[in-house]
């Protein structure tokens, strides 16, 4: 895993179609958050992404930004060295994102395949760019076909669904972890929406942080329990801070996964002190060889350079001192011989 969970602040449409709002919302995400990335919802042509008669489509269309606006949302987050993510619902959107070049974007669940939409992405999008795949209600058979269509370097599976809030018994982490290792090459990340006042809200986002992912996505809002848009799931600047500090604890306790001992290990795993060093049971000549009835191993007040593996793959070897009972067995002991089949 890449070092360093990605925190990243989703705003959604929390906006409502208020730009002031989502302008001052940015501004203290920008100025007043740890986050490492800010996530907008782009949606610029709305009947592309749904029909007239679907029940949010007369709200959504009120909440439309113009190309002018968007530039002035995104301006400070990009001015501000924080990554930016654009959710695109359609191919305008596309188009536009081609032009402001943001680190990433992502493609919903809800257009998981729509190979129009993924056309555009490929034709528009620069190779570089990270694309953002939300599986939250999807099969592997969909997860597959947009892999396998993007055929893209840098894809980021986003794990996690709303369901306005998302019930902690509905998550399935064990499914999260099953889907991360049939995906092993690639980036992964836990999108949490539990409940805004929620008792152990920033515990279950830690709990699926925990399980190994490379991005950790959070609602914010700056009206804390004030009803709009996605407010259920949304989390204050606060949370959103300690939520960060949190993460970067967990950074700092995960390692970076090599398989090799690291100074603490090393400390621990001292042959004598810590771990049973090879201790001899009877009296032994010079230029005798050891034989394994001759060895038992105990921890000692005294440090040993061979470990217990080591000792026995001396079996065979000669002794290059004489050695009293009790004595601890250490590299110098022994005289390596090239061909112990030969004994």
């Amino acid at each position: 895993m890449t070092k360093g969970i990605k925190l990243i602040a989703e705003t959604a449409m929390h906006h409502e179609g208020n730009l002031e709002y989502y302008l001052k919302l940015i501004n203290k995400i920008v100025n007043e958050t740890d986050s490492d990335i800010v996530k907008l919802h782009l949606t610029m042509d709305l009947d592309e992404y749904m029909t007239k008669d679907h029940p949010l489509y007369i709200k959504s269309k009120d909440w439309l930004f113009s190309k002018d606006k968007w530039l002035r949302i995104i301006e400070p987050v990009q001015d501000s060295g924080k990554s930016l993510l654009l959710l695109l619902n359609d191919r305008t959107s596309i188009r536009f994102a081609s032009r402001v070049k943001p680190e990433m974007i992502e493609i919903h669940s809800t257009c998981l395949n729509d190979i129009w939409l993924l056309e555009e992405v490929k034709q528009l999008i620069p190779k570089s760019t990270k694309i953002v795949i939300g599986t939250g209600g999807s099969t592997k058979s969909e997860i597959d076909s947009v892999i396998n269509y993007l055929d893209w370097e840098n894809i980021i599976l986003m794990h996690g669904f709303q369901n306005y809030p998302t019930k902690y018994r509905d998550i399935n982490f064990l499914k999260i972890i099953k889907l991360k290792s049939l995906y092993p090459t690639l980036k992964h990340g836990y999108a949490d929406h539990t409940a805004w006042n929620h008792d152990d809200n920033l515990l279950i986002t830690l709990f699926g942080a925990s399980i190994g992912m490379n991005y950790v996505e959070k609602h914010v809002t700056i009206n804390y329990g004030e009803e709009r848009t996605d407010w259920s799931a949304a989390i204050n600047l606060e949370m959103l801070n300690k939520l960060k500090e949190k993460l970067t604890l967990l950074d700092a306790c995960n390692g970076n996964g090599d398989l090799s001992m690291n100074t603490g290990e090393k400390e621990y795993s001292i042959y004598g002190p810590m771990k049973k060093a090879g201790i001899l049971v009877e009296h032994v000549e010079k230029g005798s060889i050891f034989k394994k009835e001759q060895v038992t191993f105990k921890r000692t007040a005294e440090i040993s350079d061979l470990s217990q593996i080591e000792v026995l793959n001396n079996i065979g070897s000669f002794f290059s001192n004489s050695l009293k009972v009790g004595s601890i067995l250490n590299k110098r002991d022994f005289t390596i011989i090239s061909n112990k089949s030969e004994l």
